[in-house]
């Protein structure tokens, strides 16, 4: 059966949702991307797709820095209270009930409740039709305890993926996700 090519989203497997944290001022801005992967291990870049009205977009411009964590199962409500409108001087940490932790490396600030948070310097930024694409060099990574194991199995990671195109829908690893979480 074919489907018009801007549909190609809906017939291929969703990458996690990822928050991505970065400073408006001293205001800690979060948002949920569904958009986003690895794009090269030597050196280390991350990119995330990100629509040029979003306040990220401009923050990670003005700063050249943001942090990506990625939320588990458990933070389905959190995502969907960071995915809201807010002006940019309200603080999605502080709505969704998420505790910033200091980063290493970045002034932005990582998700004490994801299982893994990663800090990046922009690397570049091209635009990509109705989107840009936002490369950072990964600068330091820290993963939960409770995740950690020597060899680092992405196994481990319990990822949310955002499943349909305009709505709030989500799955884990093989299973619809329960949307009252």
């Amino acid at each position: 059966m074919e489907i018009k090519a801007e549909e190609y989203t809906k017939i291929i497997p969703p990458p996690p949702v990822v928050l991505v944290s970065t400073l408006h001022g001293n205001v800690k801005n979060l948002a949920p991307f569904g958009m986003n992967m690895p794009v090269s291990f030597h050196p280390p870049l991350y990119a995330v797709g990100v629509a040029g009205s979003r306040d990220t977009y401009r923050n990670v411009t003005e700063t050249g820095e943001f942090v990506v964590a990625v939320p588990g199962p458990e933070l389905l409500e959190a995502i969907n209270i960071t995915a809201e409108s807010f002006p940019g001087e309200v603080s999605e940490f502080e709505k969704a009930g998420l505790t910033p932790v200091e980063s290493a490396m970045v002034r932005p600030f990582g998700v004490k409740e994801c299982q893994s948070n990663f800090e990046c310097k922009l690397e570049w930024v091209k635009q990509a039709g109705d989107h840009y694409v936002v490369v950072g060099r990964v600068v330091a990574a820290r993963v939960d305890d409770r995740i950690y194991t020597e060899d680092m199995s992405r196994l481990m990671i319990d990822p949310v993926y955002h499943v349909a195109s305009r709505k709030a829908e989500y799955a884990g690893k093989g299973r619809p996700l329960d949307q009252r979480a």
